[in-house]
């Protein structure tokens, strides 16, 4: 019979992601299945914030870097203190440290998280991080499975466990006039938004190259940028203004309140150019019923099947962006048939309470066997 574990999650993200996300999720559902759950992360990161007002116990641990052995100490004293059973590290920097700390510690079962489908760097340790080290590798979409495959890692080492949506927080809603006042978008504006990081990889120059065509058929339109700034944020205002466009893009930096962005937008993009696992901006823009455009990379084609929840186009191609966008914007019967069906698969497909009863069956079933 299965039964109460110690289970001990770790993410050293320190702004707010995808992935914090789905640690914060798969947390609350395993403590409230009556599991005893402890959260590490940073200090004054958004997890610890947001996992502490939502009841769990935080333990947070400063890490500097992989091979930082003040926090692989810390670490082990969290494990042995908290009689921790199950590891589930996510992020490779946590996963070093955490596994150092959990062989000292004799925890029993290792499991690692995988949300990027990059193949694994190549270094001399990897065997020993990513084979010997673990248990069992979650990847969040297919396409992350079969990368970690092709690198090397045992197809029973790996199992995929797509993650959640919060159905309740991401549902069909109106546009907020306060919102559309905010950012100087009248209600006769076509909005097209990307939700993503800015960074290289997220496809943001395609973005912008989309953009630009898009507005010399269509010049109501306006686009917006959602996302943490980065080292990059320079070199995409730098392109915008090249491509004259500046004044029809709207770089917003991060917003704790997304869910209020999505229904302003006509379509939303994701139109990364590589290494996407199964990206939370299609989930949530599907949950709201907002059409979407995705490349063909990573876990996008388990979200977007072309012509029944989105449209799916070659990576890299900014004139089939800017098409696929234009249809949607111009065909909005089609467009409201995408959402509508979007919404039905991804409460099909994507529930927590699915993601966390087939991660405690994964846990359960290693501290049988371990």
């Amino acid at each position: 019979m299965d039964r109460s574990l110690r289970i001990l999650q770790i993410n050293s993200g320190g702004g707010w992601s995808g992935g914090q996300y789905q640690v914060l999720l798969l947390s609350k559902g395993l403590a409230e299945r009556g599991h005893h759950v402890v959260v590490v992360c940073s200090p004054d990161s958004a997890l610890a914030e947001k996992a502490s007002k939502a009841g769990l116990l935080v333990e947070p641990v400063p890490m500097r870097g992989q091979w930082d052995l003040k926090a692989v100490f810390r670490l082990r004293e969290i494990m042995k203190r908290h009689r921790i059973e199950v590891l589930n590290t996510h992020k490779p920097k946590p996963h070093t440290l955490a596994l150092l700390a959990a062989i000292t510690a004799r925890v029993p079962v290792v499991v690692a998280t995988r949300r990027v489908s990059f193949p694994l760097r190549r270094h001399p340790f990897r065997w020993a991080k990513w084979v010997a080290g673990v248990d069992k590798i979650i990847a969040v979409a297919q396409s992350v499975e079969e990368s970690l495959i092709r690198s090397g890692v045992p197809a029973e080492k790996v199992v995929t466990i797509y993650g959640a949506i919060d159905l309740k927080r991401f549902r069909p809603a109106s546009p907020d006039p306060a919102l559309r006042k905010e950012l100087g978008i009248d209600d006769r504006t076509w909005v097209v938004g990307k939700v993503a990081d800015y960074r290289p990889w997220k496809g943001y120059g395609l973005f912008l190259e989309a953009a630009s065509l898009i507005l010399k058929e269509e010049p109501r339109v306006r686009f917006l940028a959602i996302g943490n700034k980065s080292d990059y944020f320079d070199e995409m205002q730098a392109q915008a203004r090249r491509l004259a466009i500046e004044k029809q893009v709207t770089f917003t930096g991060f917003r704790d309140d997304v869910e209020r962005f999505y229904p302003l937008l006509h379509v939303s993009v994701n139109c990364a150019t590589s290494g996407e696992g199964l990206p939370g901006v299609l989930r949530e823009s599907l949950a709201m019923e907002i059409p979407v455009v995705a490349t063909d990379v990573g876990g996008n084609r388990e979200v977007v099947i072309d012509g029944r929840t989105g449209r799916l186009i070659p990576s890299n191609d900014p004139v089939a962006l800017a098409q696929a966008i234009l249809s949607l914007l111009r065909d909005r019967d089609l467009a409201r048939r995408l959402g509508r069906q979007g919404r039905s698969f991804v409460e099909r497909q994507f529930s927590i309470e699915s993601m966390v009863a087939q991660t405690e069956a994964v846990y359960q079933s290693l501290v049988r066997n371990p």
